[in-house]
């Protein structure tokens, strides 16, 4: 097995994408995530996996965050927040927002940081849900062999 091997083999995979927002010292930070889940519905928790360099790291370590979940329409987003190096101000610059909350994705996850695990590059922080909403109508933002894409028909109904 090797690195890039391993990297086309989850490249295969689709994820769904999110921005996490949070409050750091400098202002607000964004970092797109394609690692993100739903660990419990009691207590409500869900995790991240965010690199331990990124600038969103530390201002997400402070405790707390927000789950923003990318409509299909929201592709110019997650490119924008996976773009490295930009300052606060030039994250947020001119979007549409209440607070870490970004407008026109289809939910929201407001979560207090309980637990943080450092596995290699990346930290997993498990959040308790405290907050949640739904927002725009329309279908997920589909992250799979590093492309964008939405929803396909539906190809099997339970009974």
């Amino acid at each position: 097995m090797t690195e890039v091997t391993l990297r086309d083999v989850m490249r295969a995979f689709p994820q769904g994408v999110v921005v996490v927002t949070a409050q750091s010292e400098e202002g607000p930070r964004g970092i797109t995530v394609s690692s993100f889940t739903s660990v419990s519905l009691t207590p409500p928790r869900v995790v991240i996996c965010i690199m331990t360099d990124a600038r969103a790291h530390d201002a997400i370590d402070r405790g707390g965050f927000v789950v923003n979940i990318l409509s299909e329409r929201q592709g110019s987003l997650s490119d924008h927040f996976a773009t490295p190096n930009l300052t606060s101000e030039q994250q947020f610059e001119g979007l549409s927002r209440r607070g870490l909350y970004l407008d026109g994705c289809l939910g929201y996850l407001g979560c207090r940081v309980v637990e943080r695990l450092v596995q290699g590059t990346h930290t997993l922080f498990v959040g308790e849900v405290e907050t949640c909403s739904l927002g725009a109508e329309g279908g997920p933002l589909v992250f799979c062999g590093r492309e964008y894409w939405g929803l396909g028909e539906n190809v099997f109904t339970r009974s």
